[in-house]
């Protein structure tokens, strides 16, 4: 999906959303989101490319490991938690340059 670009990112973030809608409604390993997060938001290499492609999804798919986190669906150490917690603050501005980008002046 990652290779798909745009759309494939938007795929990665959607299927975070139903993950945490799924375990709103049903007891989800804790190994599911662990290994979600390490591939999508914590290899530097797939954020990255998740980034370029859609910054709006990525931030999507970390936004939604923290939800996790703080709604109990997922046990994960505080290291862990502020290394999202940085990559959800960077693309929040990320967002913001792409979005002020598009502003006439």
């Amino acid at each position: 999906m990652i290779a798909q670009g745009s759309g494939g990112a938007y795929e990665v973030s959607q299927r975070m959303t139903a993950m945490v809608g799924w375990a709103a409604t049903t007891k989800v390993d804790n190994f599911v989101f662990s290994e979600a997060a390490e591939r999508y938001a914590l290899d530097e290499d797939v954020s990255r490319a998740l980034q370029k492609s859609n910054p709006e999804a990525w931030k999507n798919t970390v936004r939604r490991l923290l939800e996790a986190a703080g709604r109990g669906m997922w046990e994960t150490d505080e290291e862990t938690l502020d290394k999202l917690r940085e990559l959800y603050a960077d693309a929040d501005d990320m967002v913001e340059r792409v979005a002020s980008s598009f502003q006439k002046e």
